[in-house]
């Protein structure tokens, strides 16, 4: 059992994953603001959709939402980023026989509800500081056997989280410039300069503007749909990791 200043610690781990939760509650009914006023493209033809589509996106209430949208998201990811920090740094003090910090880090958000669109830029910009926040797998193991549930959902998570930062981190190493074909991305790549390696030859490429085109190589497609994947997901895996950890210390509190 774990006395002392920790239950009150994980507790404030929960009500920040609350928060964080609620936050991104907001951004899901955020979007759902204005939709019943959008041209459906459905029930027109092409043509005509794109003109009200045009005129739609210029109308207040879908600037009005769209800025909502925004910052919604931008104070998502806020939340979401200190959600990270805090779950980790727990995790590691609990792990290494440590009192708890004395404050959690907090989500960087101005005072008053005040929601600029600086602010907003920084977030969007800088990701809140998300990956740098990212655990990597381990302290868990010294709460409990490699085998217990609870364990494994952490390293689970923080696994996932990696895949997150490769895909964000990998995701512009998948482009090469290359001579197209006539067909859907088909045609070839620039060929490789001399001396240089073939990683160093495909950067050269890409700054040099050589070649007509630039793609994803086909063979490749399906490992850039992944990093995608893993990519955006960050925020949502940030949340999922925290309640992991949460589980994980009231266990052991």
């Amino acid at each position: 059992m774990v006395g002392g200043p920790w239950p009150t610690a994980i507790e404030r781990l929960a009500h920040q994953l609350n928060r964080a939760q609620a936050a991104h509650r907001r951004v899901e009914e955020a979007k759902k603001t204005g939709s019943p006023t959008r041209p459906n493209s459905d029930d027109l033809e092409p043509a005509e959709y794109r003109r009200q589509l045009r005129a739609y996106v210029q109308t207040p209430q879908y600037k009005a939402a769209a800025h909502q949208l925004r910052v919604a998201v931008a104070l998502s990811k806020a939340h979401d980023a200190a959600l990270l920090r805090s779950a980790s740094k727990l995790l590691a003090r609990r792990a290494g026989g440590k009192r708890p910090p004395h404050r959690l880090p907090q989500p960087r958000i101005l005072p008053g509800g005040h929601v600029p669109q600086w602010w907003i830029d920084t977030i969007n910009t800088t990701y809140a500081g998300i990956w740098r926040a990212i655990p990597t797998p381990g302290p868990e193991l010294r709460l409990g056997s490699p085998d217990d549930p609870l364990v494994q959902e952490v390293a689970k998570q923080a696994r996932l989280l990696q895949a997150s930062r490769v895909g964000y981190r990998g995701r512009d190493s998948l482009y090469e410039t290359y001579h197209p074909d006539g067909t859907s991305e088909g045609g070839e790549p620039v060929e490789p300069i001399h001396d240089l390696s073939l990683e160093m030859s495909r950067r050269a490429n890409l700054l040099l503007g050589r070649g007509e085109g630039i793609r994803i190589p086909p063979a490749r497609m399906e490992e850039a749909s992944q990093m995608h994947t893993d990519y955006f997901a960050v925020w949502e895996r940030s949340r999922a990791y925290a309640a992991a950890v949460l589980t994980l210390l009231r266990a052991r509190s």
